[in-house]
């Protein structure tokens, strides 16, 4: 019998090289989602720290130094969470989960304050002290004027402090927050560097653009696929509010020419029609608000209409019934609680109300989210503009009946600005730098990032342009 002996060399060579294989595969495949992040956590530490660090984070300790010195001092304070790449899949998670960290810091009694968040090295944004959308652009611009997120985050607090102090433009600008830093002496030694900046930039940029591009595509498809489902949610309204007044037409036709009833018939063939062509033409999550509102007016109109054909007194001026807004105007207020949420009064139809003082359950508006039927009100950020429309009309109804809902940490709080998804509200020219308080506007109740405006979401070194 013959036994076969390893060389020792030999030996070390295979063990090496199987070592080698399995180093390459596992740079290769790809990275798994990291997990959710705990916000109490987060903002339990930045009591001690406004530079929170997940375990996996890629920040180097000279990175975590340079944006811990950045952000210290800051008034209205700075607070940064850096995760691992992956940890957050898209603009809408990001803005949950802002939206989760701002409700803890406004429980903990920070009235102003703006949240960066960092997936790795790529920045999302929102502030309660800035106007809508402001926080996302001044990311975007972050990320756009700097190739490392040491400098792109001072950047980033740089230009958090223009707008602040009232000069939204150059800070939302590229390059703008740099003013005369920078001089052209020692031009000769200058130029060489940038020359070598240039060359390393030439020989690696490449594979990074190309990353860039392709994780911008990823999150362009999620929030196409997201705005997709919440059209369908709205034509599927468009389309319930048609039926209704077709069921209508013959009863309207049977009274005599010339009565009130024309006028409110009007109203609702108006609104209508307006709603079908705002619907047709959405680009945007916020611009569904535009089809809601004109859903919510046509309602009461009809709702008039079939008053005057049945002969009953006119109905209340009042928000939709909460529970389904397809349901038309609310007849009275009713006491209701979310599952493990508090008690509240919100607007019921007359037929939700006599089913909740029954004690069973109202016919809720149920929507798609990834393949689950769920309310509404709690199937994330990207149904705030939906709901808006139809109750943002009618003062603090919306804010209070949304308490300890998705939307509601959004709205009541947290934003009543126009949400984004990515795209960004607060793009519009012209933007002031209006601050706001927790439970008015937008970013924090301020102006527009929380549950609504654009967080930013361009990647350091690379970047999403």
């Amino acid at each position: 019998m013959t036994t076969t002996k390893f060389a020792p060399g030999r030996l070390g060579a295979a063990i090496a090289a199987m070592f080698a294989g399995l180093l390459a595969i596992l740079m290769t495949a790809p990275p798994a989602h990291a997990a959710a992040p705990d916000p109490d956590t987060i903002v339990s530490a930045w009591a001690q720290d406004p530079l929170y660090v997940e375990s996996g984070s890629p920040l180097t300790g000279a990175e975590q130094s340079a944006i811990r010195d950045s952000i210290k001092g800051a008034n209205p304070p700075i607070y940064v969470a850096a995760l691992p790449d992956g940890t957050v899949t898209s603009g809408s998670a990001a803005g949950e989960l802002m939206t989760k960290m701002g409700t803890q810091l406004k429980s903990g009694g920070t009235e102003k304050a703006t949240i960066a968040l960092l997936d790795g090295k790529t920045l999302f944004a929102a502030s309660n002290s800035l106007r809508g959308g402001v926080a996302g652009r001044i990311a975007n611009a972050a990320v756009a004027s700097n190739s490392d997120v040491a400098s792109g985050m001072q950047d980033f607090v740089r230009r958090v402090e223009l707008a602040e102090s009232g000069k939204t433009r150059e800070a939302v600008s590229v390059g703008g927050s740099r003013g005369s830093e920078g001089s052209s002496s020692g031009g000769g030694s200058g130029a060489g560097v940038l020359v070598g900046i240039l060359v390393l930039a030439l020989a690696g940029g490449g594979g990074l653009f190309l990353y860039s591009r392709k994780k911008k595509k990823e999150r362009e498809a999620r929030e196409a696929a997201e705005l997709a489902a919440v059209k369908q949610t709205v034509d599927e309204d468009v389309t319930k509010f048609g039926e209704e007044i077709t069921a209508l037409d013959m009863d309207v036709k049977m009274l005599a020419d010339g009565g009130d009833h024309q006028d409110d018939w009007a109203r609702a063939l108006d609104s209508y029609e307006r709603a079908k062509v705002e619907l047709e033409a959405v680009k945007r999550p916020d611009e569904l608000r535009g089809v809601t509102t004109a859903l919510e007016e046509g309602r009461y109109a009809l709702a008039c209409v079939k008053a005057r054909v049945n002969h009953l007194p006119l109905p209340e001026r009042r928000s939709p019934c909460f529970f389904n807004p397809q349901h038309g105007p609310s007849v009275r207020d009713v006491r209701w609680a979310p599952p493990g949420g508090a008690v509240r009064d919100v607007p019921a139809c007359a037929a939700d109300a006599e089913a909740i003082e029954r004690g069973f359950e109202p016919q809720t508006r149920e929507v798609m989210v990834n393949g689950q039927r769920r309310p509404y009100y709690d199937a994330g950020p990207a149904y705030q503009p939906y709901a808006y429309g139809y109750y943002g009309g009618f003062g603090d109804v919306m804010s209070g009946m949304l308490v300890g809902t998705m939307l509601g940490s959004m709205m009541g709080g947290w934003g009543m600005g126009g949400y984004g998804m990515g795209y960004g509200a607060g793009y519009q020219e012209g933007v002031s730098d209006a601050g706001g308080d927790w439970g008015g506007g937008g970013d924090f109740g301020g102006g527009g990032d929380w549950g609504g405006g654009d967080f930013g979401g361009g990647d350091f070194g690379g970047g999403d342009w």
